[in-house]
């Protein structure tokens, strides 16, 4: 019985061997064009996202003293205009509006897929420091 089983087994494992190898058409390779793809840009960098959202946020008469960092994620069209905002992570109820709508002022170069202009996300920083917009890494102390 025991012979049986191992003589099945071995002509199994050998047809099956032989038909994957000799049964079926060699794999045909399908190579595909991997086209380069950019995120969507701030027209004026980084140091312009700077000026922009230090020019454009509002500071409340009214803030509350916290520290930490927002962050925005924005979905552009293919024309760099931005159609979502969704808020990653968030502070306080006041600033995250705020921050959302400093970004849908904001015009971007749009994302590309090879040459051609499609949607695309680009995460915004918002630092705050005692509720106010800070791009100075110095901790500061309120007397």
């Amino acid at each position: 019985m025991k012979q049986l089983t191992l003589l099945f087994f071995f002509l199994f494992f050998v047809s099956a061997k032989a038909q994957f190898f000799y049964g079926f058409p060699p794999a045909q390779r399908v190579e595909q064009k991997k086209e380069k793809y950019t995120a969507p840009t701030y027209k004026k960098g980084e140091a312009g996202i700077e000026a922009f959202i230090q020019k454009n946020f509002r500071q409340s008469e009214n803030r509350e003293r916290v520290d930490g960092k927002i962050i925005v994620a924005v979905i552009t069209d293919a024309k760099g205009k931005p159609v979502e905002t969704h808020i990653v992570r968030s502070l306080t109820k006041a600033l995250d509006e705020e921050a959302v709508r400093v970004c849908r002022k904001m015009r971007f170069k749009p994302a590309t897929l090879g040459k051609k202009k499609v949607k695309g996300r680009i995460d915004i920083t918002f630092p705050i420091q005692h509720g106010r917009i800070s791009y100075v890494d110095i901790p500061t102390i309120e007397v």
